[in-house]
């Protein structure tokens, strides 16, 4: 017999993003899943973004499911509760109109999810922080480290490190556990606060969405965000005993954490310690990243016909860093990321593992053998790949990037091609 093919709902609440919605809608549409529906409701904007929409979903050439309607001003949490009543899939994605989805995405997640016990709710990944021109900044986990602790409720009181837009949830246990609260701003982490007293989540480490950060984003507006997590805390009051470690925590205050401890709170403090510690240090969770210096390597180690430099899975290569290999190859492994304005040489050829992330102005590569990019890369804005260039299937390319040679199965997105 074939193997079913689960139905994804993909729901996207929009309200005044008529400059970033035609780019969430066709990361969408470039999903490998073959099994999608897709569900948008405009939330009273008063910008052009309903008509954008409408001319966006008017030129969809894939098979699904779609559903568009407006209404007046509800607020997100109503908005999603709406859009989850209408879906039909068998997991369930929510997308806010101004991010974007790799084109992967919502296939990994779903083999990972499907080949999860019963008690997995939800599988998450990484992904990158990116500004309004689509040039990204850093890694979504290092703004957000994953916690090393178990108990993902507890975790889930300190702070919510899990991505809105980097979730596959099973339909049935989200509306099992209440569905999306619509009195809550902070619907993400209220739902996950619903379904961790019960069920876990797991998280990959590939980097698979863009999460676009701008000055209208309502994280934004600290004043919002206050009331929205008195909300929040009204509806799980265990919240309240980690208020002043909270802040203290968002302060940076090591010593205003230590003396909130208490004999109640002292499992709960710990947390807030690591945590902080996490922000400091850049660590997360089952992760060990390289550090590269500035420093440029002048005498690479040299084997039989020159031997290659290989830098391993996970590294970092400064902002501005210089690095020049030669007689061998410079080969980066999976999951690198290359600082903004970094630049990478190597004679006979330079080759960056799949799932890397190339920042904002980073030059790559030479004219001499081509550039190798692995699957899945996000290439930021402005950044140049030089001729010869071998992009992997999935790369994602922001705007104002200039690549030269050979493409694959790039995607651009908010432009029509390469510059």
């Amino acid at each position: 017999m074939p193997e079913r093919i689960p139905l994804v709902s993909i729901i996207i609440p929009a309200h005044n993003h008529a400059a970033f919605v035609a780019a969430a809608l066709q990361s969408v549409v470039a999903q490998t899943h073959p099994r999608l529906e897709l569900i948008v409701i405009d939330d009273g904007s008063t910008d052009a973004t309903a008509a954008v929409i409408e001319q966006s979903l008017s030129q969809i050439s894939r098979e699904m499911r779609v559903v568009f309607h407006r209404q007046e001003n509800c607020g997100l949490g109503a908005t999603l509760q709406r859009a989850l009543a209408l879906a039909t899939g068998e997991f369930v994605q929510f997308l806010a109109s101004d991010d974007a989805l790799f084109p992967e995405m919502t296939a990994r997640l779903v083999a990972v999810l499907s080949q999860a016990g019963e008690g997995i709710a939800a599988a998450g990944c990484d992904g990158y922080v990116v500004d309004a021109r689509g040039g990204a900044s850093r890694v979504f986990s290092d703004l957000h480290p994953i916690p090393f602790g178990r108990d993902q409720h507890r975790e889930l009181m300190v702070g919510n490190w899990l991505p809105a837009m980097g979730m596959l949830y099973r339909r049935d246990i989200v509306l099992q556990e209440g569905g999306i609260a619509p009195e809550l701003v902070y619907e993400d982490w209220g739902l996950l606060l619903a379904l961790t007293r019960r069920y876990r989540v797991i998280q990959i480490p590939d980097r698979l969405f863009a999460y676009r950060q701008h000055g209208e984003n309502i994280s934004a507006d600290g004043a919002r965000m206050r009331l929205a997590l008195q909300a929040l805390t009204r509806r799980y009051p265990e919240m309240a005993e980690a208020r002043d470690l909270r802040l203290a925590l968002a302060r940076g205050d090591m010593r205003g954490i230590l003396g909130g401890i208490s004999p109640s709170s002292l499992g709960l403090a710990a947390r807030f310690v690591l945590r902080l510690l996490q922000r400091r240090c850049g660590l997360s969770a089952g992760r060990l990243t390289a550090r590269l210096a500035e420093a440029v390597p002048r005498r690479p180690g040299r084997g039989a016909g020159g031997a290659q430099i290989t830098i391993g899975r996970g590294c970092r290569i400064h902002p501005e860093a210089r690095l020049q290999a030669g007689p061998g190859a410079l080969v980066l492994g999976d999951h690198c990321q290359i600082g903004a304005g970094a630049r990478l040489v190597a004679g006979p050829g330079l080759s960056i593992g799949a799932g890397s992330f190339i920042a904002e102005g980073a030059s790559l590569g030479g004219a001499e053998a081509a550039t190798r990019i692995g699957g899945g890369c996000l290439i930021a804005a402005r950044s140049r790949i030089e001729a010869g260039s071998d992009l992997g299937e999935a790369c994602v390319i922001l705007p104002g990037s200039r690549v030269a040679g050979r493409l694959a199965d790039g995607v651009w997105l908010g432009t029509d091609g390469p510059i």
